[in-house]
């Protein structure tokens, strides 16, 4: 069987501490949030925005969504808008109930965050237990639990050549095991050990244990000053790393 193809934009979280904000680009085409630094390290891996057919953002925080401005600059008013091969369809956003108004928020009034009915974009604003399909990939939407009585999905994304799950931010909730079912590969946060909304190392491990042994665990999304030692060893995980390439 082929192999999907995931490159990872960055591995840290909010604060950062020297990693780049966690993001990924499954299969050349497939956005896993937009953190901040996205269209820098997608010029880098020499994929122009026109390739990209779909962005997931998982929920409304600024490391998750802080690249979108940028992006759709580039893509609609740049370089590859102007010169680039015409898509094949719409570029596709999709996120929880409200994320068009939240990049609203980010962006602006300025025109280059299209309008709902822009038809360059397809907006897909899904609740929890929804699930859609575009450019040849089916991807249900899973609630994920990450405080402040904000929306928060898990992504999990069927391609021909394998699944891949993907959290965003969340608590570790039975929700996690259920987006996992099923995936080749399971991305999860790892926030720490916070009061509310983030898993946290002890967290992963009970995870692992709870996975499939099929069910490939990468944890992204973490702070790499406070990685426990048993952790960065732990059987049948593996840690995300800035710019390095996964197969699935």
């Amino acid at each position: 069987m082929p192999e999907l193809r995931l490159d990872c934009l960055g591995s840290g979280f909010a604060f950062s501490h020297g990693s780049y904000w966690s993001g990924f680009l499954l299969d050349g085409r497939v956005l896993l949030d937009c953190p901040p630094q996205t269209l820098a390290h997608l010029f880098r891996l020499g994929v122009p925005t026109q390739a990209i057919d779909l962005v997931l953002l998982s929920h409304e925080h600024s490391d998750h969504i802080g690249g979108m401005d940028l992006f759709l600059l580039e893509a609609t008013v740049g370089r590859a808008a102007r010169e680039g091969a015409p898509r094949e369809w719409p570029l596709a956003i999709a996120g929880p109930p409200g994320i068009h108004d939240r990049l609203r928020e980010v962006i602006g009034p300025s025109d280059r965050l299209p309008e709902r009915d822009d038809p360059r974009v397809r907006w897909f604003e899904q609740a929890g237990g929804s699930a859609f399909e575009w450019a040849g990939l089916r991807v249900e939407c899973v609630s994920m639990e990450h405080g402040h009585g904000m929306e928060a999905l898990g992504f999990r994304v069927s391609h021909p050549d394998g699944v891949v799950a993907y959290t965003g931010d969340t608590a570790y909730v039975e929700a996690v095991l259920t987006l996992a079912e099923g995936a080749d590969l399971l991305i999860t946060e790892c926030g720490g050990d916070r009061p509310y909304g983030h898993t946290s190392w002890e967290d992963v491990r009970e995870l692992r244990d709870a996975l499939a042994p099929s069910t490939r665990l990468l944890v992204t999304h973490y702070d790499p000053l406070a990685v426990p030692e048993w952790a960065s060893t732990l059987a049948g995980v593996e840690l995300a790393e800035d710019f390095a390439v996964y197969e699935v």
